[in-house]
């Protein structure tokens, strides 16, 4: 007697749905292989890094130590001055007769008639800071022109402060011109400290 045996079920549910996934898949791989099908991008976006700005610290300023300025601190020579009075030197006086030259003359005191351009000369500094006033007697020529040539020192008191500043001043001095070259004439010059 034939007796029909059943057979063993081996398809379970289980083995069912792992065959579909295993298929499915597989045609997918041959698709993408065959560019059927792209392949997929990644989605995923690249995470942002934050930068954190420092800002450096400012600098410490130290405050500059002020300078004291040294006291001005005045030097007095020990020393007198130097005297620098020239001694008059003999001048000859020669004349020119006649109209067509300049007539000599040999003055030797003061004349009555002043420069009509007259430079007063500087104040020692020497002398302004010690206080001293004085006065400087000269020996001049004036030109026919009114200019001046060989200015000598005769007398200065107190000697060795007025003499290079009053003879730097009547060398600029300028008189009305005429027709004479007036030798030795005297004139002299006072040194005097106003009140501020």
């Amino acid at each position: 007697m034939n007796i029909a045996q059943e057979r063993p079920r081996s398809w379970t549910p289980h083995i069912i749905l792992f065959s579909i996934v295993l298929h499915a898949v597989l045609i997918y791989y041959i698709a993408a292989a065959f560019q059927i099908v792209p392949l997929p991008t990644p989605t995923f976006e690249p995470r942002a890094i934050e930068t954190v700005r420092i800002n450096p610290r400012p600098p410490e300023v130290q405050p500059e130590p002020i300078k004291q300025k040294r006291p001005i601190t005045q030097r007095i020579p020990k020393a007198p001055p130097v005297d620098p009075t020239v001694q008059p030197s003999p001048i000859p006086v020669s004349t020119t007769p006649g109209p067509q030259g300049p007539v000599a003359t040999d003055v030797r005191s003061e004349i009555g008639e002043q420069p009509i351009a007259q430079g007063l000369p500087a104040y020692p500094r020497i002398a302004l800071e010690r206080g001293v006033e004085g006065r400087v007697v000269m020996s001049i020529t004036i030109m026919q022109d009114g200019s001046v040539r060989d200015v000598r020192v005769v007398s200065a008191r107190p000697q060795g402060y007025f003499e290079a500043a009053a003879v730097r001043a009547v060398q600029t001095w300028r008189y009305r011109p005429s027709n004479l070259i007036r030798y030795n004439v005297i004139v002299h010059m006072d040194f005097q400290l106003k009140d501020a």
